[in-house]
C-alpha cells in the first residue's frame, strides 16, 4: 500500500468530520458574543476549556492518547486496552464529581458569584467528554476513520443546533451552552455504539494490570504535557484577570475592576476562536499524519517519507496563514458580534501562534510514533514555562502603568512566544528520532513575512489589504512547485475515489473485473507518484 496515498486519502476522510466541526464552532460563536456578556463568556468558556484541558487529562491520566497508540499496535488486545482505560476513567469521573459538588458547596457559602448555579452541569459535561473522547480515540485507532469522522460531524451539528434552541429561543443563556455541550458527546457516543459498538471490547476478565502499567508508561506523561498545554493556551487569561487587579487595587473585593478584567479575557478569547481557521487546515492533516507516521516508524525509507511530507505540508499552512490574514477584519463581523468586534486586532498573533502550534504538533507526532511521549512532555513544559514567566513579569507592570486594557498584548505575545519555543525545542528532539532534510532558510523568511503581516494588522495600518496581498502572491511564487504537486495529487486521490463509487452498481463479476484492471492502474500509478516524489525530494 502506498504511504502519500494512505495519507492523503486519511486527510480527505478526516476533512470532512473537522470541516464540520470547525463550521459549528464559527457558527455558534456569533450567537455566543451576541447573547452573552463579554464577561460571562470570557469565564465560561474559560471555565469548560480547563475541565477539557486540564482536569480531564490529570484525572484519566491521559489514557485516551495511550488508547489510540496502542491500538494501532496490533500486538495488543483491543479488549485489554479499552477495558484498562475505561476503568481509569470511570474513577477519574467520580473524583471529579466529588470535587465538584465540594466546590459547589463552596462557592454557595462565600457567595463568590463564580458560576455556581451551572457548577454542577460540569459533571454530566466532564462524564460523557470522557466517554466520547476514549470511544473515539480507540475507533481510530483500530482503523475506523469513517466512523470517526462520521461521529464528529453529529457531535458538531447537534452541539450547534442545541445551542441554537436553547441560547436565541429558549433564552437559557449560559445554562443553555453548556447543555449543548452535554449533548455533543452523547450524540456521538449514541453514533459510534451503534455503528461501531467498541462497547463490546470492554470486558471485566479482560483488565490486565500488565498492559496497564505499560499504558500508563506511555501517558502519565502526557498528564504533565497537557498541563504544559494549559498554561499556555489558557492560563494567560486567567494571569490576566487576577494579576492585573492585584497590581492595579492589591487585594480586597475588587467587584467592578474584575468584572472590566473579565471583559477583557471574554475578548481574547473571542479572538482566539479566529485562529482556528488556520486548524482547519492543519487538523484535517494531523490526524491522518499521527496514524501515519505511526504505521511507517518501522520502514527503511520514513525520513524520505517524513521530509517529503514536511516540504509539501509547510506551504500549504503558510499559504492559508497570508489568506486568513487577508480576510480577518471581515470574517470577524461575522464571527464577533457587538462589543466583541474589537477583539478582531488581537488575533493576527494569536493567528501566528497557531501556526507555530500546527508544526509543533507535526514534530510532536514523531513522540507519539516512537513511544516518546516524556519529549512532549520536555517541550511543552518549557514553552509553559516561558508562558508564565512572560505574564508575571510584564503583566502587573503593564496593567500599573499603562491600563488594564494594554495587559492583552502581553498575553497574546505569550501565547506566541511559548509556541514558537515549543516549536523549535520539538526539532531539536525529533532530531534524536528521525532526521528531516528541509529548507530551513526558505523557511525562516515565509514566517518572518508573515509575522510582519500579523504587525501590521495588529496596529490596523491603513494599506494592510495591500500587504497582505503581496505576502500572499510571494508565498505562493517561492512554493508554487509544492502547491500545483500537493493540488494534483489530492485531485487525482478524489478522482479515483469518485470513480469507485460510480462503478458500485456494476455486477458482482464484472466489479471483480473492473478493480483488478483498476488495481493495476493505480500500481502504475502509485510507482510513478513515489518516482515524481523521489525526483521531488532529490
Amino acid at each position: 500500500m502506498n504511504k502519500y496515498k494512505r495519507l492523503i486519502s486519511n486527510s480527505i476522510i478526516f476533512a470532512l468530520g473537522n470541516l464540520t466541526v470547525k463550521a459549528a464552532q464559527f457558527f455558534i460563536l456569533p450567537i455566543l458574543t451576541k447573547y452573552l456578556l463579554e464577561s460571562q463568556y470570557g469565564i465560561t468558556d474559560n471555565v469548560v476549556t480547563t475541565i477539557s484541558d486540564l482536569f480531564m487529562p490529570i484525572l484519566t491520566l491521559g489514557l485516551a492518547e495511550a488508547l489510540f497508540r496502542f491500538a494501532v499496535d496490533k500486538k495488543y488486545s483491543p479488549s485489554e486496552i479499552i477495558t484498562n482505560s475505561f476503568t481509569i476513567v470511570f474513577f477519574g469521573i467520580i473524583v471529579f464529581a466529588i470535587g465538584d459538588v465540594i466546590f459547589y458547596f463552596i462557592a454557595g457559602a462565600t457567595n463568590s458569584g463564580y458560576g455556581e448555579k451551572y457548577l454542577l452541569l460540569l459533571i454530566p459535561l466532564f462524564a460523557f467528554k470522557s466517554f466520547k473522547n476514549l470511544l473515539g480515540e480507540f475507533t481510530r485507532g483500530i482503523g475506523k476513520t469513517v466512523n470517526y469522522a462520521l461521529s464528529s460531524i453529529i457531535e458538531a451539528g447537534v452541539m450547534l443546533l442545541v445551542a441554537y434552541l436553547l441560547i436565541v429561543y429558549a433564552k437559557l443563556g449560559i445554562y443553555g451552552y453548556i447543555i449543548a455541550l452535554i449533548a455533543a458527546p452523547i450524540a456521538g457516543i449514541v453514533f459510534l455504539t451503534v455503528t461501531v459498538n467498541p462497547w463490546k471490547f470492554i470486558k471485566a476478565r479482560d483488565f490486565n494490570k500488565t498492559t496497564l502499567k505499560e499504558m500508563l508508561r506511555y501517558s502519565v506523561p502526557n498528564v504533565s504535557n497537557s498541563i504544559s498545554w494549559w498554561i499556555v493556551q489558557t492560563s494567560g487569561r486567567y494571569l490576566m484577570v487576577y494579576l492585573s487587579v492585584l497590581a492595579v487595587a492589591g487585594f480586597g473585593q475588587h467587584e467592578e475592576l474584575y468584572e472590566q478584567a473579565w471583559s477583557v479575557a471574554g475578548l481574547v478569547t473571542a479572538a482566539s476562536k479566529l485562529p482556528s481557521l488556520i486548524n482547519v487546515v492543519s487538523s484535517i492533516f494531523l490526524q491522518a499524519w499521527s496514524l501515519s507516521s505511526a504505521q511507517e516508524s518501522e520502514s527503511s525509507d520514513r525520513e524520505q517519507f517524513y521530509s517529503t511530507v514536511f516540504k509539501y505540508y509547510s506551504p500549504v499552512i503558510f499559504m492559508a496563514t497570508a489568506a486568513v490574514i487577508l480576510i480577518l477584519p471581515y470574517i470577524s463581523k461575522f464571527l464577533l458580534k457587538e462589543g466583541f468586534y474589537r477583539a478582531w486586532t488581537y488575533s493576527p498573533i494569536l493567528i501566528m501562534g497557531a501556526v507555530s502550534g500546527c508544526f509543533s504538533a507535526f514534530f510532536g507526532a514523531f513522540f507519539g510514533a516512537y513511544y516518546k511521549s516524556k519529549y512532549s512532555m520536555y517541550t511543552t513544559f518549557i514553552g509553559a514555562g516561558v508562558n508564565l514567566l512572560t505574564c508575571c513579569v510584564f503583566m502587573p507592570i503593564v496593567a500599573k502603568y499603562s491600563g488594564m486594557d494594554n495587559v492583552v498584548y502581553v498575553s497574546i505575545i505569550a501565547f506566541w512566544l511559548s509556541y514558537t519555543v515549543i516549536f523549535l525545542t520539538r526539532v531539536l528532539f525529533a532530531r534524536k528520532l528521525v532526521k528531516i532534510s528541509a529548507d530551513w532558510i526558505k523557511f525562516a523568511i515565509q514566517y518572518l513575512l508573515l509575522m510582519g503581516l500579523a504587525a501590521i494588522y495588529t496596529v490596523d495600518v491603513k494599506y494592510k489589504i495591500v500587504a497582505a496581498v503581496s505576502v500572499l502572491l510571494i508565498i505562493f511564487i517561492v512554493n508554487i512547485k509544492e502547491m500545483v504537486f500537493v493540488l494534483k495529487k489530492f485531485i487525482d486521490i478524489l478522482r479515483r475515489k469518485l470513480q469507485k463509487t460510480d462503478n458500485s452498481g456494476a455486477p458482482k463479476a464484472e466489479i471483480a473485473s473492473i478493480d483488478t484492471d483498476k488495481c493495476n492502474i493505480i500500481e502504475e500509478n502509485i510507482d510513478s507518484t513515489e518516482n515524481e516524489v523521489n525526483d521531488e525530494q532529490n
